[in-house]
């Protein structure tokens, strides 16, 4: 699911097209954005009267009017004092701001409770840590000691293997194979370059006589790197310069933000969740913020899912609200305590298709771990969700220590006697998740994590079976979602068998993207969700979602957005969606459908000889809820003419004698009780005594490149003949491929442009027949222009694609040029060609740049 970033910066710019509403009364707390806020400062109300920043505090908008957007309204009274909070002074604490710490020093002792910079990361250590002992992010210094093995171009190696070559000590920084750490375009000194081999110097190399006289460690002697020592009858290396650390020791160092107060920023929920809720999603990055107060008190939604938590960016291992606002002090907990205090809930969502992932940021699995842990801590939460989609759903190396993090953190929340709830947020296909989706939880299930759910992303399918525009009440995308769920279940269940079905269904989570989703042509309506929801209770889903609460409003219609569904007042109004899905929580029967209009069907349009009576048929239009309808007829254009019945379901008319070749056009306009909609229809009135002969024409020439794709199109205009009736025959030139034309009644061919030497001319003709067997015929040259032969690659694809790394150039199908991304996208780049073909492949973009 996804964050619309340009939306959150037209939403500041004051550029959005839709209204914003005002937020609910809060104390201040560095609100910053474009909305209308009301906020609480040193026992006044005060609001915005344009876009503020964080640092624009209401206690100096008197004396700055100037630049201070803040003005005060009223008085605050001592029920919202309470209620809300009254900050009187105009700093804001715990920001979450490192830089006053100093960098470690690995030659100088620390004490328990010191706290420094890493690796752009605060740590603090848990106990007196001696000068050349451990240091934060990394690993016990003594290692067991083993010869480095002899680098294999048949080996395949993962992240942290080592091996040696003429002399030289690598490591793996990630999933390699034939890829020689001894040619420069394979090493990664700084690992900021997508290679995979990181060089560590020459190998340390023992004599057995050392080997079998290691000398017993001491924990008083400073030892050099690549010391050999023998501890519990084993022999260990020094990776770096050591003393005062025994090969089992575990690090004091953790990774450290400072959370102070943020525990009462965001209160403490009042009540458990239920086994079964309904919680959508909330871009709590975007300025305009939903009132989640209002909605419990309202709607019945009192659980939400916050997103997305993810890393500051993709080589900081810190957690941030979508790379741009503090997880500490974000100006917009109050919102979450007012739910709690009202009796609600919210889990936080870790990842997104859009920044990195922590999983992908924290190279440590410890590091990652406690970050976990110190959300679900000091948010106060009781349930979790890890949403993994888009590249990172193929990046094993974070999936793997996502899955070991997470057990780390589980146990330690074991260890303290309390359950909190893991849910994993996966995309999903009509036939279930995808191979990539399957080994995320397999994985989580080999590491021990137990999972209290499997959520689906129901929507973006990009399946033609899921086509949905212009079919409400059909239920087609409703069915490609219970579909999704159907098969998840079967895969859940062959994951965990000793699971009943109810078990299994009590796992399993569906969220759909209401409205329009970002995949052209897939629409969810209100049908739709009825069908999810019928689903969820009658299976007994433990979650449904929807991305995303800010949505659940009408809007431009057919416009994806951030904002709003896309759906017009009369197809979803304002919380429509979520007043179908909020009584899964309660597990009450959905609420009775409001009115929905009927749809008005004029009829096809029709083509008839005038000589005689012509009819309009109106009568397929139909009503939801089997409402009685009125009918009323009106002409729109055309010569005028008198309709008979024009308050019928079919009404007709005749045309003055003698015929005169004509159009005209109709709307039929159909109401029931409380609302109508209007459909129109055309009738071509001929004599068809006189047939006339069709006009077809095109583009005189064209030019286009050797192997690009050209799209021909001819225009034809016939008075007495239906468009759907036209028969067209393309005559094509040898070695001019043409994609197949569906039909005699096409119009339009593709023609992919061979490839050619010199610059080659072809000429096509097209000729159109109408039903009385008149024709005619148009020409039109094609320049194919030659492309200069490609150089500078590595392979000609998919010539021997295993060697593919971040950096080969191919030659494509298309004659250009294609390099291979950076990791963690070249691990796609030998994959199946099918997906990540260059230029032809359904997903090659992830892998692959066109030179």
């Amino acid at each position: 699911m996804k964050m619309n970033k340009i939306t959150q910066m037209l939403c500041v710019a004051g550029l959005t097209m839709a209204s914003a509403s005002a937020f609910a009364l809060e104390a201040w707390n560095g609100q910053e954005g474009g909305d209308t806020y009301e906020v609480i400062f040193d026992g006044s109300v005060y609001s915005n009267a344009w876009w503020v920043g964080a640092t624009n505090c209401p206690g100096t908008a008197e004396q700055d009017q100037g630049a201070n957007p803040w003005r005060k309204v009223r008085d605050a009274s001592a029920t919202e004092m309470s209620q809300y909070g009254n900050p009187t002074v105009c700093e804001i604490a715990g920001d979450g701001t490192q830089n006053h710490y100093v960098d470690y020093d690995s030659s100088r002792d620390y004490l328990a409770g010191d706290i420094v910079l890493a690796n752009g990361m605060t740590y603090k250590t848990a106990k007196a840590t001696p000068a050349h002992s451990f240091a934060p992010a990394e690993n016990n210094p003594w290692v067991v000691y083993a010869p480095p093995p002899v680098w294999s171009s048949s080996t395949t190696y993962n992240q942290g293997d080592k091996v040696q070559k003429n002399g030289v000590m690598y490591e793996a920084l990630f999933y390699t194979i034939n890829n020689d750490p001894s040619l420069a375009e394979n090493q990664n000194p700084e690992g900021n370059n997508g290679h995979p081999w990181k060089p560590l110097g020459p190998v340390q190399s023992y004599s057995q006589d050392q080997i079998d006289h290691a000398p017993a460690l001491d924990l008083n002697t400073l030892y050099p790197a690549n010391s050999l020592v023998k501890y519990n009858g084993k022999n260990y290396q020094s990776s770096v310069m050591v003393q005062k650390v025994k090969p089992d020791d575990v690090t004091p160092w953790a990774v450290y933000m400072d959370w102070s107060g943020t525990k009462e920023r965001v209160g403490t929920p009042k009540n458990p969740w239920p086994k079964q809720f309904y919680a959508p999603y909330v871009d709590f990055t975007l300025n305009m913020q939903p009132d989640l107060v209002g909605l419990a008190k309202n709607q019945n939604v009192n659980h939400f899912t916050m997103a997305f938590m993810v890393a500051k960016d993709a080589n900081t291992c810190v957690p941030t609200w979508g790379t741009a606002y503090s997880v500490t002090n974000y100006a917009q907990y109050s919102k979450i305590k007012a739910l709690r205090e009202a009796g609600g809930d919210i889990m936080v969502s870790i990842g997104g298709a859009n920044n990195a992932p922590l999983a992908a940021a924290c190279h440590n699995v410890n590091d990652l771990a406690q970050h976990y842990y110190d959300i679900v801590e000091n948010l106060n939460l009781q349930v979790l969700d890890f949403d993994i989609e888009g590249n990172w759903l193929a990046d094993k190396e974070s999936i793997q220590r996502r899955n070991a993090a997470v057990k780390v953190v589980q146990d330690r929340w074991a260890a303290e006697g309390r359950h909190i709830g893991v849910w994993y947020t996966l995309p999903v296909l009509p036939t279930g998740l995808t191979h990539e989706g399957m080994e995320v939880l397999q994985d989580a299930k080999d590491q021990g994590v137990v999972l209290t759910g499997v959520n689906v992303m129901a929507m973006d399918y990009g399946n033609v079976q899921c086509q949905s525009a212009n079919t409400e009440g059909q239920n087609i995308h409703g069915k490609c979602a219970t579909s999704a769920i159907d098969n998840l279940f079967a895969q859940v269940k062959g994951l965990y068998p000793e699971k009943s079905a109810a078990q299994v269904y009590a796992m399993l989570g569906t969220t759909p993207m209401i409205g329009y989703n970002d995949v052209q042509g897939e629409v969810f309506y209100l049908s739709d969700a009825r069908l999810v929801y019928q689903q969820a209770k009658d299976y007994g889903l433990g979650m449904i979602g929807a991305w995303s609460m800010a949505r659940d409003q009408p809007g431009v219609s057919g416009q994806v957005s951030a904002e709003h569904s896309g759906m017009t007042p009369e197809q979803a109004p304002l919380y429509a969606y979520s007043q179908i899905f909020a009584p899964i929580t309660s597990g009450s029967a959905a609420p009775v459908a409001t009115n929905t209009p009927p749809v008005a069907n004029a009829g096809m349009a029709q083509q008839v000889n005038g000589t005689g009576v012509i009819t309009l048929d109106g009568s397929a239009s139909t009503d939801k809820e089997g409402d009685s309808l009125t009918y009323q007829w009106k002409q729109i254009s055309g010569p005028a003419v008198t309709l008979q019945n024009s308050n019928s379901a079919k009404a007709t008319f005749s045309v003055a004698q003698p015929v005169t070749n004509a159009v005209y056009t109709f709307s039929l306009t159909v109401s029931d009780s409380e609302g109508s909609t209007t459909a129109q229809t055309s009738v071509n009135v001929i004599d068809a005594s006189k047939p006339v002969a069709p006009s077809i024409s095109i583009e005189p020439s064209y030019t286009v490149n050797a192997g690009e794709s050209l799209t021909l199109t001819a225009k034809v205009t016939d008075p007495d003949t239906l468009a759907a009736d036209l028969h067209y025959q393309w005559a094509n030139p040898a070695g001019l491929p043409v994609a197949p034309v569906q039909g005699a009644a096409s119009n339009t061919e593709v023609i992919t442009a061979p490839q050619v030497t010199a610059d080659t001319r072809f000429t096509v003709d097209v000729t159109v027949t109408d039903n009385t067997g008149l024709t005619d015929t148009a020409t039109t040259t094609i320049l194919v222009k030659a492309k200069a032969a490609a150089t500078g690659y590595d392979y000609v694809y998919p010539q021997s694609s295993e060697k593919y790394v971040a950096g080969t150039k191919v030659l494509g199908s298309d004659g250009s040029i294609y390099q291979c991304k950076p990791f963690p996208y070249s691990g796609w780049c030998g994959q199946a060609s099918w997906a990540y073909a260059p230029a032809t492949g359904t997903n090659w973009q992830d892998a692959w740049d066109k030179q």
